[in-house]
Order: structure tokens, then C-alpha cells, then sequence
């Protein structure tokens, strides 16, 4: 098990009335096992075709309210969630956790 954290920034309206994040900060941290993913990334002008992605298994009674909009530090990086977190259930239906897979690209 490793400790991962959830930074998020709260949204505000700018000036104009657009929806603006705030800065991000630490919401909580989490006991996670981390499974790295190896995706291919096709290179391009403007990257070399590197993802640093991890699927993260999060045991938990209740639902961990990590959203599709925050970042989770893992292994030193900030990284964004990839998509809605998944619940994880077990076969009689019963809450067991949150599975989490965050991903960036360079």
C-alpha cells in the first residue's frame, strides 16, 4: 500500500463571470495500491509519445469522492484522473472500494 493524495482547486468566477479553478490544494490522502499501466502514445511534432499512467486500487467502506476533475499525487507527480473513478464491488453487491486510473501525456 502506498499513500497517494487528492489536490483539487475549488471553482470561482473570474471578472468577467467565467467559471475559474482556484489554486489546487491537498483535500485528504488515501491508502492505495498502485499498478502501473503501459500504454502506447504515438509521438508527435510536439511529443515524444510518453504516458506515465497507474491504476490505483482504493479500499474503502464508503465511496472516496475523488472526482474526474482532480489530481493525485503518486510516486512524486502530480497526475490527472483519466475519466470517473469506478466503483468496486464485490460479487454480493457490497461497497469495496474505488478503482482510480490517472494518466499524462508528454
Amino acid at each position: 500500500m502506498e499513500t497517494i493524495d487528492i489536490w483539487r482547486g475549488k471553482p470561482a468566477k473570474d471578472a468577467d463571470g467565467n467559471t475559474i479553478q482556484e489554486p489546487l490544494v491537498k483535500i485528504g490522502s488515501l491508502q492505495a495500491l498502485v499498478a502501473p499501466i503501459t500504454t502506447p502514445e504515438t509521438p508527435t511534432e510536439t511529443s515524444p509519445g510518453v504516458a506515465h499512467a497507474y491504476t490505483l486500487y482504493v479500499r474503502s467502506q464508503q465511496p472516496t469522492g475523488v472526482t474526474a476533475t482532480d489530481l493525485i499525487g503518486v510516486r512524486g507527480e502530480r497526475l490527472p484522473v483519466d475519466g470517473d473513478p469506478a466503483v468496486w464491488v464485490d460479487r454480493q453487491g457490497r461497497h469495496v472500494g474505488d478503482v482510480i486510473t490517472v494518466k499524462r501525456r508528454e
